[in-house]
């Protein structure tokens, strides 16, 4: 397999094998096809040279035809993505009216878009600059799963237990299809009792995955458990430690992060870099699993190298360095100077931005 420099004659070349940081961290997976964005974050990473499959452009920098490929590329992701979306609002609604589609049903509409996300940064990226809470579970859902497999692969699962995170976090929230809308949708604070329903969804999704044809005990227990914590101040069960699957473990990260991160009826969205500090305190703190969190969130960081953001302050910037010892905290470029936020500790990324 020949190898390539790292710099823009890189674009539209195919990744021959997984590519990790010094520290054993995932950066790019095998079969990525590279874009301008993926040069940015290897070059940050001071990644010279790369194995490559085959060269899908010439290398003309970033001329009109890597362009044009790099806006095709999006554009198939972004279609895939809501294709995705619209069958995933018509299978849940089915559930809602007494319908027990089997589990290649769900799995067949969640893998094409899944497939696409670990090849591209453009859909993960752009996940958490979509503005509006319409279809929340359904988005939530997507969204969930494609984290659940990302978190598989940092943790070096085989494909198969890749393959199987990334359904049951498209599954997990399937129990609040026989949640009634008015507390579902509700944009207020819940009430006790509306709460005590809405908690609920974890055992009426367990009761529809086993009857579900193709659905397994473990899939069931990962839609039971996805909100039990490590301190036992979860539920339904109250669960602790070792006593909630890895798997469920995993799930629980890639849910908090999302809900963070996403438009709801009832909040705005919080930035990825906000969100990512949030799971390292509730790590810190015995609530997630530390190991799990630690992998995730500082490839959450390097992911958005080169992507824009606004400040707490209003102001807009780019992402152009991720520490080491506070990846939460990067270094920024703000209007030809460059900011570290590991100094500035009253300034944090609000948002990102397209």
């Amino acid at each position: 397999m020949p190898l390539a420099p790292v710099d823009l004659s890189l674009i539209g070349q195919v990744l021959a094998a997984d590519l990790y940081t010094e520290q054993g961290i995932l950066l790019l997976g095998q079969n990525t096809t590279i874009t301008p964005a993926h040069v940015i974050l290897l070059q940050k990473q001071r990644v010279r040279e790369v194995d490559i499959i085959q060269s899908l452009t010439e290398g003309t920098g970033e001329d009109v035809t890597s362009q044009l490929f790099q806006l095709e590329a999006d554009s198939e992701i972004v279609a895939a993505y809501v294709q995705a979306l619209d069958k995933t609002r018509l299978l849940f609604d089915e559930l809602t009216v007494g319908g027990a589609p089997s589990l290649d049903h769900f799995s067949n509409i969640f893998f094409d878009v899944a497939e696409k996300s670990t090849k591209h940064l453009g859909l993960f990226r752009n996940l958490y600059v979509l503005e509006g809470a319409d279809s929340y579970t359904y988005r939530h859902s997507i969204n969930v799963g494609i984290l659940c497999s990302l978190i598989a692969r940092l943790m070096k699962w085989d494909e198969e237990r890749v393959a199987f995170m990334g359904t049951a976090g498209f599954l997990h929230d399937i129990g609040k299809m026989r949640v009634p809308k008015e507390i579902l949708l509700k944009p207020g604070k819940l009430s006790e009792e509306e709460f005590a329903i809405m908690k609920k969804h974890t055992v009426y999704g367990y009761e529809m995955i086993r009857e579900m044809k193709g659905g397994s005990e473990l899939l069931a227990l990962c839609a039971l458990l996805h909100h039990e914590r490590l301190d036992g101040s979860g539920y339904p069960e109250q669960r602790k430690g070792d006593n909630i699957p890895i798997e469920c473990q995993v799930l629980a990260v890639a849910d908090m992060f999302d809900a963070i991160c996403s438009d709801r009826v009832y909040k705005g969205r919080t930035s990825p870099f906000e969100a990512a500090q949030l799971l390292w305190k509730e790590a810190c703190s015995g609530v997630l699993n530390v190991e799990i969190v630690a992998q995730f969130v500082r490839y959450i960081a390097l992911l958005y190298v080169g992507a824009k953001a606004r400040l707490s302050s209003g102001e807009e910037v780019e992402v152009i360095l991720i520490h080491q010892d506070e990846p939460m905290r990067p270094l920024v470029r703000r209007m030809g100077e460059f900011l570290d936020l590991r100094h500035d500790r009253k300034l944090t990324i609000e948002k990102m931005i397209g």
